[in-house]
């Protein structure tokens, strides 16, 4: 008794299953698609700064450009400390300097020096140096803001400097977590003050009708693009300006920035510089943002609503991507987005704009795994299902393949769904096996009339008609190949209509006769998906009731005659009413039956010959055709009809059967006996014609009517007997004759002469005599006879 496996219930509504799967599919992508909106808005917040600082300092040295030629470093360096003496120096030595350089006239000068206390011990250099700033007032002087117990307070230079100086600057630098300069911030407010940026101010001083501070904008950043690594800008020695080397006619229109670069003096800083930061000394940055302040440049930030698009929109494109891509096109969205990505960074970063790409990278690369492992996980649930489903609904076995163990989850269900694929394709290979192997030929097709399958009888059925099957077909064009009426033609159409199924007898070009019947085909629901059409070749049974009823006819008439006039004539006898005498009784009787075996005899012959099995040997035509004559001599000597036999003097092998071949000829030969006239001449030829493959002809020919059209088209079918004479027969001698030749490999055809009467033209292959000896030859050169 069988026992079907047990399918969980939700198995028994696939359609029911599929929607709810895919509903709920719909479900966790949307929970997706708004969980990376929602972060997209959360990591604005710099919860990626480490590593989005990465990315900007690999990113500043794109920006490198060379240093303008007016901005001037004059370096408080290791040289100038080992000439003048340990720092700090004294303020005349400053006043000095500040005297030479303005003998040189400059734009402006930063002294970026904290002058915060007043040298009590030596008050002359303090007057001496406020002196020097005074003289063309243009020097800007630093400030620094400190952190005590009081609160923030600025550190200010001494008030006779400040008074002297030509404006005041912050020099504080924003130092990052990782302790890098990357920004300052161009205002600092302490109550009721702003104090300018040091770079600032000295770009306010030196160019008066800049206009990047027109608007007041509150605490402005400025992130520094930076012109390229420490020692970038020119520089000057302290030393060499002060004792003249450098000439102060060097600084003339130019900006002087004097600060301290020595490495013992503390004030150098990291600057971002790709993954091996630089130390840059405070009055190079200041110089760096004087001059990105003069270039109007800054590397601005977009809008937290573009940054949170440009963080999600990825992520979000390989979101839509998988809803029409496979995985494989999906990753490869993934890859061409990232590129995309990085490219969009670097480019706008090199037009001064930072747009942090670790989010939108995160991100892009948390749906790709997080969506695949969901359509993952969908799909083995339905692989489960689908495999149960199909264990339950394939009669085939499985083959037994050696057991391994399966280690792995995602193994074990790739080999489930093998063992399921090897069902369906044991089944498809059953069911393709089936289909050739039907006697009929088959074509399956879908509701649309396009052709899906076919077996091999169908294709074998349409190729004499130069038209071969392949999938995608119509149906009504094919069968509009094969029917010869409009009425045959339309029957696919009558088939889709829901006509049944019941079949039709068309006849193609060919002359075949074609039985065409269709069957409805249900899907596992019951719906109708096509049609399965048989196509039976007819000719042969309908060839053969033909041949049935003509052999019928034949016994009943032909056959039956000559018995009926025996059986009259002995009748007439018994009762003494017989007309003629006993030896005229007796040859009329013998006639009759001789009549009816002749008869029975070629009706025999003819089915052998269409049947039998072959016994070919090596035979000579001249002689099989001078065997034929010699077995009609008596009815040609009846009719006083002469037979000729000419031949080209070479030996005409072929390969038969002897009797079948001499049987066939004296056909051909009794019938140009009987349709010709009384003292007549039937000629005989034999000669071997053709050049790659030989053929040996013999032509027969007689002095009889000839054929009509009606008898040309007819005169070898079975049964049929020339209109244009009342010879008696049953139709079967030239019909033996044709069934002969053929069989031998050969052809026969009748013609008309010109000169009157008709000609039987028989072609059979050539063979070489194998082992039969040349003087073995019945006839050879011409011979004529006259029996």
């Amino acid at each position: 008794m069988r026992t079907d496996p047990v399918i969980p219930p939700s198995s028994t509504a696939p359609g029911q299953r599929y929607e709810a799967r895919r509903a709920w599919l719909r479900f966790e992508w949307l929970v997706l698609f708004c969980a990376t909106l929602a972060a997209a808005l959360l990591l604005q917040d710099g919860a990626l700064r480490a590593a989005d600082r990465i990315v900007y300092d690999h990113l500043v040295p794109t920006l490198e450009r060379p240093a303008p030629d007016d901005i001037v470093i004059v370096a408080i360096d290791d040289k100038s400390i080992a000439e003048l003496g340990r720092w700090p120096w004294k303020r005349g030595i400053h006043a000095q300097l500040v005297n030479v350089l303005n003998n040189g006239s400059p734009k402006a000068i930063g002294l970026d020096l904290l002058l915060t206390e007043s040298d009590n011990a030596n008050t002359a250099g303090d007057h001496a140096l406020a002196a020097a700033l005074a003289r063309r007032h243009n020097v800007i002087l630093p400030i620094l803001t400190t952190r005590s117990e009081a609160g923030i307070a600025p550190r200010l230079p001494i008030p006779s400097l400040a008074a002297a100086a030509a404006g005041l600057g912050h020099i504080q630098l924003n130092i990052g977590g990782d302790g890098r300069v990357r920004n300052v911030n161009l205002h600092e407010y302490l109550g009721r003050y702003r104090w300018l940026a040091f770079g600032a101010a000295l770009n306010r001083l030196a160019s008066p009708d800049a206009n990047y501070l027109a608007k007041d904008d509150g605490e402005r950043l400025l992130r520094i693009p930076f012109f390229g690594p420490a020692g970038h800008f020119h520089h000057v020695s302290y030393i060499d300006v002060l004792h003249g080397t450098v000439p102060a006619a060097f600084f003339r229109d130019k900006t002087v920035l004097v600060g301290v670069v020595g490495a013992g003096l503390g004030d150098l800083f990291p600057i971002p510089q790709g993954s091996h930061p630089g130390l840059m000394s405070g009055v190079e940055i200041h110089a760096n943002i004087f001059g990105a302040l003069r270039e109007g440049r800054n590397i601005r930030t977009p809008s937290t609503t573009i940054a949170v698009v440009f963080t999600a929109l990825p992520a979000l494109l390989v979101l839509l991507g998988f809803t029409v891509l496979s995985p494989r096109a999906a990753l490869g969205l993934s890859v061409l987005l990232t590129i995309l990505v990085a490219a969009a960074c670097m480019l706008l970063f090199r037009h001064d704009i930072w747009l942090a790409p670790s989010g939108s990278l995160l991100l892009l690369w948390l749906v790709y795994p997080l969506w695949s492992w969901r359509r993952l996980e969908s799909a083995l649930r339905y692989l489960d299902e689908e495999t149960i489903r199909l264990a339950a609904s394939v009669p085939l076995p499985i083959r037994p393949r050696p057991a391994r163990r399966r280690w792995e989850f995602l193994e074990r269900r790739i080999e489930a769904a093998r063992a399921a694929t090897r069902r369906m394709l044991d089944l498809h290979q059953f069911v393709a096996d089936n289909l050739d192997s039907m006697p009929d030929a088959n074509l399956v097709i879908d509701q649309e009339g396009r052709l899906m399958l076919f077996n091999r009888k169908a294709q074998e059925l349409f190729l004499p008609l130069k038209m071969p099957l392949g999938q995608g077909q119509d149906i009504a064009r094919l069968i509009a190949s094969i029917a010869s009426t409009q009425n045959d033609r339309s029957w696919p159409a009558h088939l889709m209509a829901g006509a049944g199924t019941a079949g039709i007898e068309i006849t193609d070009p060919l002359g075949r006769i074609l039985l065409v019947r269709g069957t409805a085909s249900h899907n596992a629901r019951g719906a109708l998906i096509g049609w399965i059409i048989s196509l039976t070749d007819l000719t042969a049974l309908r060839t053969a009731e033909r041949q049935r009823d003509q052999s019928l006819n034949f016994i009943s008439h032909d056959m039956r005659a000559p018995q009926s006039a025996i059986l009259a004539a002995l009748s007439l006898y018994r009762q003494g009413k017989a007309v003629q005498d006993e030896a005229t009784l007796f040859s009329r009787i013998e006639k009759s039956v001789r009549s009816t075996l002749s008869l029975a005899d070629d009706f025999v012959l003819l089915a052998r010959a269409r049947s039998g099995p072959p016994q070919f040997e090596d035979l000579d035509m001249d002689s099989l055709l001078a065997d034929a004559a010699d077995d009609l001599w008596a009815l040609a000597q009846d009719k006083q009809v002469a037979i000729a036999i000419d031949s080209d003097g070479q030996p005409h092998w072929i390969r038969g059967e002897r009797q079948m071949l001499v049987r066939a000829l004296g056909n051909v030969l009794a019938n140009a006996i009987k349709y010709g006239p009384e003292q007549g001449a039937i000629r005989c030829s034999i000669a071997l014609e053709g050049q790659l493959s030989q053929e040996v002809v013999c032509r027969i020919d007689d002095e009889g009517p000839g054929l009509s059209a009606a008898d040309s088209a007819q005169v070898f079918a079975p049964f049929y007997r020339a209109g244009t004479t009342a010879q008696s027969g049953a139709g079967l001698g030239l019909n033996l004759v044709q069934t002969v030749v053929e069989r031998h490999g050969g052809h026969i055809l009748a013609e008309n002469l010109p000169s009157g009467g008709a000609r039987f033209i028989l072609r059979l292959p050539y063979a070489q005599a194998g082992e039969m000896a040349e003087d073995q030859m019945s006839s050879s050169g011409s011979t004529t006879s006259s029996r």
